[in-house]
């Protein structure tokens, strides 16, 4: 899998995750040689982040588990979508409206699918990216809304298309504030969700896991110096990896061991340790930067 395919999913925000060996193949697959040693280095950030987000399949599997539902309070509203004018609002919020449009259909809200779709449809046009949301395209919306898995795969064509564009016009630095957006919005979600089930355990786990893609998003967001990627963001994002840094790691040993072809495998994890003071804190700052970005 190449870069183009990280972003693009991760602009969405976090689509479903490929499996352990899907993943060992397209990483196999990566012709990092092929590419500068710039977009190398951003290329291995993007993937960090995108297989530490919490994909909307796997949380809404979580979540009805544990009995939960869709929250109609929880996602952007549609109507405040003209309001954004500069180029970084727009694209965080694209971002945004990425996320909730994953989670609308992952919980088979068609109302909502279309509304977030058409903020997707707006921000893109204002992006200068008219010729994704072509006709044939909405079409394909229409017929397939219904249809959850078909409605997976045209977003990420969407979003494909959107990336591509922007690489093409060299405006890198803005599938970059859209993946911001989509990270923001995936764990305000997160950590709402958590608030509605404080005893689901399997959630919190996926929220403390954000301490890593965090990490790499800010690295991402270092490496475009000069460019229109929002240093407020930056300051932002930085205060909440001041917290993340709370959850503590414990190492535990594993049992090692050779497969067939003798090459060893060692075992053991990384445990991580978040209490209900240190979620709290996490909820309350990302409830305060993704307030920033959409007022």
């Amino acid at each position: 899998m190449n870069i183009k395919q990280y972003i693009v999913i991760a602009s969405v925000g976090f689509l479903v995750f490929s499996c352990e060996e899907e993943v060992a193949k397209n990483e196999a697959n990566f012709d990092t040689p092929s590419y500068p040693a710039d977009l190398v280095e951003r290329s291995d950030k993007i993937k960090n982040i995108f297989f530490n987000i919490p994909s909307p399949m796997e949380t809404s599997q979580i979540l009805q588990n544990a009995g939960a539902t869709y929250e109609f309070t929880l996602p952007s509203n549609p109507s405040a979508v003209e309001d954004y004018q500069s180029i970084v609002d727009q694209s965080l919020n694209m971002g945004i409206y990425g996320a909730d449009l994953n989670y609308a259909t992952v919980f088979d809200q068609t109302t909502e699918t279309m509304l977030y779709l058409q903020c997707a449809r707006t921000l893109g046009n204002e992006l200068g990216m008219e010729q994704v949301f072509d006709e044939e395209t909405i079409d394909r919306i229409e017929w397939n809304l219904e249809i959850k898995d078909s409605m997976q795969v045209i977003i990420t064509e969407i979003f494909w298309e959107m990336n591509s564009y922007l690489e093409e016009e060299d405006r890198e630095s803005i599938s970059t504030l859209i993946i911001v957006g989509g990270w923001v919005e995936g764990v305000y979600l997160s950590t709402q969700l958590a608030r509605i089930t404080p005893n689901n355990d399997a959630l919190k786990l996926r929220i403390a896991e954000q301490k890593y893609s965090l990490t790499n998003l800010i690295g991402l967001l270092n490496s475009y110096e000069d460019r229109d990627v929002s240093q407020d963001m930056l300051e932002e994002l930085n205060e909440l990896d001041a917290i993340f840094s709370k959850i503590t790691e414990v190492k535990t040993a594993g049992e090692n061991y050779k497969d067939e072809s003798g090459v060893t495998t060692i075992g053991g994890s990384i445990q991580l340790g978040m209490n209900d003071a240190i979620l709290e804190e996490i909820t309350a700052k990302v409830v305060e930067i993704r307030t920033d970005i959409i007022n």
